[in-house]
């Protein structure tokens, strides 16, 4: 198993970052998001740990919460996006789920369809993202209606922020104004803050607070600006394959896109874009080996990317390379491949990326 490209999860580095949530939040609860598979970390592997230090989690779907109760999830579990049809709603009350209702068919379909045991709703209020929400009239219309319906117990009121990634946006600031002015009779709980508001937005804590990047250790802050409070989990490691000499004029990779402008030595990594390390990385993307930034060299392959370690002499083959980590943050890599660091880690829900827990004295979720 040492040639197989290796995903390390740092769960002592996950409950920092919910410490830190807590600290930040101390008056709210926290709905830990886990969506996309953990942000491609891995639900089945992290659940466990994250819900020793939260109050629930939220999914995007339905058939991720189901799954995530047949993982054996027992708490707090919201659908984000709401349901679709009536299927929909008889698993929310079969597994017992919390959503999102965001549109006025939501609302129809709800009252229509009778439910064992009535359930909790998160009525999202559209205050800027132009995303899924209620506006204008439909919010009082639909807070009436599921307020008077035997099929809802609680309502949370909710919103989102689009820019709250931007600390000098006005975004931000105007639509809490306007969410302030939707709910300012009703008395329900609310929840705006993704890790954006968490970390620089206070006042819209609330009474639940949702973070989803900054509990992983990423950064949600554009331009891109590390936050010293928070810890990695993952750290993306793969083996050295193979070192080859070159001279000058030689090729490497796919469609020579590096030719060697003099002799040189490069190593071959194992792990390329199947494995979810991107294939749009430029010539001279860093790579940490042995404690030392390298260069790639030549187009990343799917099964391998090829670095510069013609200064680097000590390298040997087994050697491992770290694509993104602690020491070589995923933002920096995004930034190389010009995307969103959010993607890259949702692009690693892979089954042949080997997952490994740290951490944890029992290492009960390794494979």
């Amino acid at each position: 198993m040492k040639s197989d490209i290796i995903m390390t999860l740092d769960v002592g580095a996950l409950h920092h970052n919910l410490l830190t949530v807590r600290k930040l939040a101390p008056q709210s609860r926290i709905m830990a998001v886990v969506k996309a598979d953990a942000y491609g970390h891995g639900l089945l592997y992290l659940w466990p740990y994250l819900a020793r230090d939260v109050d629930g989690m939220a999914v995007a779907r339905v058939s991720e919460a189901v799954e995530l109760r047949q993982f054996g999830y027992q708490g707090t579990l919201l659908v984000l996006s709401g349901f679709d049809d009536a299927e929909d709603v008889r698993a929310l009350d079969e597994y017992q789920l919390q959503t999102v209702i965001h549109a006025p068919y939501q609302v129809n379909l709800l009252t229509k369809t009778s439910v064992k045991q009535a359930l909790t709703v998160w009525l999202k209020i559209e205050t800027g993202m132009h995303r899924l929400g209620l506006v204008d009239v439909e919010v009082d219309k639909a807070y009436r209606r599921l307020k008077a319906a035997p099929q809802v117990e609680h309502i949370i009121l909710m919103t989102h922020f689009a820019s709250s990634e931007w600390k000098s946006n006005e975004v931000t600031a105007k639509q809490i104004q306007l969410f302030e002015k939707h709910i300012a009779s009703y008395s329900e709980p609310c929840s705006l803050s993704n890790s954006g508001g968490i970390l620089a937005w206070p006042s819209a804590h609330r009474q639940w607070v949702r973070p989803g990047f900054m509990m992983y250790g990423g950064s949600p802050f554009y331009p891109a600006e590390k936050v010293p409070l928070l810890k990695p989990v993952m750290r993306l490691t793969a083996p050295v394959k193979a070192i080859h000499d070159l001279q000058a004029g030689d090729a490497v990779g796919y469609n020579g896109v590096f030719v060697a402008k003099e002799a040189m030595r490069i190593a071959v990594v194992g792990g390329g874009y199947g494995d979810g390390y991107p294939r749009a990385l430029p010539n001279g993307t860093p790579v940490c080996l042995n404690a030392k930034i390298v260069k790639t060299v030549g187009r990343v392959s799917m099964d391998s990317v090829m670095v510069d370690i013609s200064d680097h002499e000590q390298v040997v083959v087994g050697d491992r390379a770290l694509l993104w980590g602690p020491e070589l943050p995923v933002e920096t890599i995004a930034e190389y491949a010009n995307t969103d660091p959010r993607e890259l880690l949702c692009r690693m829900g892979m089954h042949r990326v080997r997952r490994k827990i740290i951490g944890e004295k029992d290492g009960a979720n390794n494979r």
